[in-house]
């Protein structure tokens, strides 16, 4: 019976340290190679190939960044994704042919995650990350104005762009933005999976979303004074039922966006958190609105 039980423990911890091993090396990384993306839009039937970089920051990091049409005539869209989450989250957008007749489509690693370097080193700072994507629009469409999209934590990644940069923003495109900090939620074992040894068996990109998930309070109350710098158009699409984060979200941005010229609201009764994916045409209606009212 000892000895049966001895096997066990022994089972159980080497099929701990194999898990521990695979998620610290990076397995369940949730990112798509550049190989992949090829695969993946040529299957989706996207004619055109997309360009890979790396847009260097000011604070080292290089940002991998995924395009698709590189007509310099067409307007520029930088879509930053949701925590967890990778470039992929938009792959089914750069695959859409009515968009890219009409824009050169971005999508990017945001810091921590992907293919971005340090992966599994969190940016908790929103200024930083729309630093990040300035860098990008520096790059890519330099002196002009760019449209931004940002499902969930991305909503407050373009909503800081618009505050910090806003003679370089053309409008935004908000989808289930988490962007009122008292709607910040601050479970029990956020605390518990932040630090090791728990944290050493959490796959990295769950662990990165947690780390900027903590400090997203204090970093939404930064923001606060800053909504009146805000002068582009703004759509919101937001479901009801979202129960990850709630459509009071789009409330409040309703109330700060003060010196907005054109906001758009977009409630849908029918959808869930992940609308970016399930509701993808009311998205992709929306922004091709926003592009032809440019």
């Amino acid at each position: 019976m000892r000895k049966c039980l001895r096997k066990m423990v022994y089972g159980l911890l080497v099929l701990l340290l194999a898990w521990t091993i695979a998620v610290q090396f990076g397995c369940f990384a949730m990112r798509t190679s550049d190989a992949d993306w090829i695969k993946k839009l040529q299957k989706k039937g996207q004619p055109l190939s997309p360009h890979f970089l790396d847009v260097k920051t000011e604070n080292g990091r290089n940002i991998h960044v995924v395009t698709i049409n590189a007509a310099d005539s067409l307007p520029l869209v930088v879509m930053s994704h949701g925590s967890p989450g990778a470039s992929d989250a938009f792959i089914d957008y750069l695959a859409d042919t009515i968009l890219t007749r009409k824009a050169r489509l971005v999508t990017y690693d945001r810091p921590g995650f992907g293919y971005t370097t340090g992966f599994g080193k969190p940016e908790p700072s929103l200024e930083a990350q729309a630093a990040s994507v300035h860098a990008i629009a520096k790059q890519l469409a330099p002196g002009q104005k760019i449209i931004l999209v940002g499902h969930s934590l991305g909503g407050p990644v373009i909503v800081r762009f618009a505050m910090d940069y806003p003679a370089q923003t053309a409008g935004l495109v908000i989808v289930a933005g988490s962007v009122d900090p008292r709607q910040e939620e601050h479970p029990w074992w956020q605390t518990v999976i932040d630090v090791p040894p728990v944290k050493w068996i959490i796959p990295k990109a769950l662990w990165t979303s947690n780390a900027e998930i903590i400090p997203l309070e204090k970093e939404l109350e930064k923001m606060l004074p800053l909504w009146p710098k805000i002068t582009c158009p703004v759509t919101i699409i937001h479901a009801i039922d979202d129960q990850l984060v709630p459509v009071g979200n789009a409330d409040f941005a309703q109330k700060m966006l003060i010196n907005c010229p054109n906001l758009k609201l977009d409630i849908l009764r029918d959808g869930d958190h992940f609308i970016l994916w399930s509701r993808k045409e009311i998205v992709i209606r929306n922004l091709v609105q926003m592009l032809e009212s440019e």
